[in-house]
C-alpha cells in the first residue's frame, strides 16, 4: 500500500485537484471500514488518531505512511506471520540508501528524514515505475542505485470474440443440461407421489 501510495502522490494523481491529505483519508476510510486485518486496522487508526494534527501538506502525507510502515515492520518482525522470503526490516536499509540513515550524537543510526524523502521521490518517480501489461505478477528489476528490486507489473487479460461464444455455449449446455436434470427429478418425484397413492388403495 505504501509503494502505491507514494507512486500516485510523486506520478501525480489522476484528478490533479487532488491533494495528497485526501489521499491518505481515503486510505485510512479504507483501512477503517474494509481492511480485512481488524488488528491492523485497530493499529493503523490508534496511529492516525490526531491525522488532522500531524499532516498539513503532501510532504508529511508521504512521511507519516512511511513512518507507519517502519512501525508496522518494527512490531511484526520475527512474528508467525514474517515471510521469510521478505523479512520486515527498517526501510529503506542501508544498502539502498546511505545516506537516509545518520549518527546521532549518542552514537545511535537514526534516519535523515530529508534523506528519506528525496529517496521515496526518486524510487517512486514516474521514471522508475515499470508499466508493461505483457507481463505478469513481480518481475525483477536491476538499478545500480538500489540494486535487484521487485515491481508490480498489472496483468490485462486479453479476450477474443471466440473466447466470449465458447462462454456463452458453455452457459447454455451448461443451463440446458440443469434444466434437464430439474425435470427428471421432478418426473421421478411424480412418479413416486403416483406410486405412493396406488398402493394405499
Amino acid at each position: 500500500m505504501l509503494g502505491f501510495t507514494l507512486e500516485m502522490l510523486f506520478c501525480g494523481p489522476i484528478d490533479s485537484s487532488m491533494n495528497a491529505i485526501e489521499v491518505l483519508l481515503a486510505i485510512r476510510g479504507y483501512i477503517k471500514h474494509f481492511f480485512g486485518c481488524k488488528e491492523c486496522s485497530r493499529n493503523f487508526l490508534r496511529g492516525a488518531a490526531h491525522l488532522d494534527d500531524m499532516v498539513l501538506s503532501d510532504r508529511d502525507t508521504v512521511m507519516f505512511l512511511w513512518r507507519s510502515h517502519n512501525k508496522a515492520n518494527y512490531f511484526l518482525r520475527n512474528d508467525l506471520t514474517e515471510d521469510p522470503q521478505h523479512q520486515k526490516v527498517q526501510f529503506p536499509d542501508l544498502s539502498q540508501c546511505p545516506s537516509c540513515h545518520v549518527t546521532a550524537p549518542n552514537g545511535s543510526v537514526i534516519f535523515d528524514d530529508d534523506a528519506v524523502f528525496q529517496f521515496l521521490q526518486r524510487m517512486y518517480s514516474g521514471t522508475n515505475i515499470i508499466r508493461d501489461s505483457e507481463s505478469v505478477g513481480m518481475r525483477p528489476v536491476n538499478d545500480r542505485r538500489r540494486g535487484v528490486n521487485f515491481a508490480f507489473v498489472p496483468t490485462v487479460i486479453d479476450v477474443s470474440s471466440l473466447d466470449v461464444s465458447l462462454c456463452l455455449v458453455f452457459y447454455i449446455l451448461c443451463t440446458g443440461l440443469l434444466g434437464l436434470l430439474y425435470l427428471w427429478f421432478c418426473r421421478q418425484r411424480r412418479g413416486r407421489k403416483n406410486g405412493s397413492s396406488f398402493s394405499l388403495v
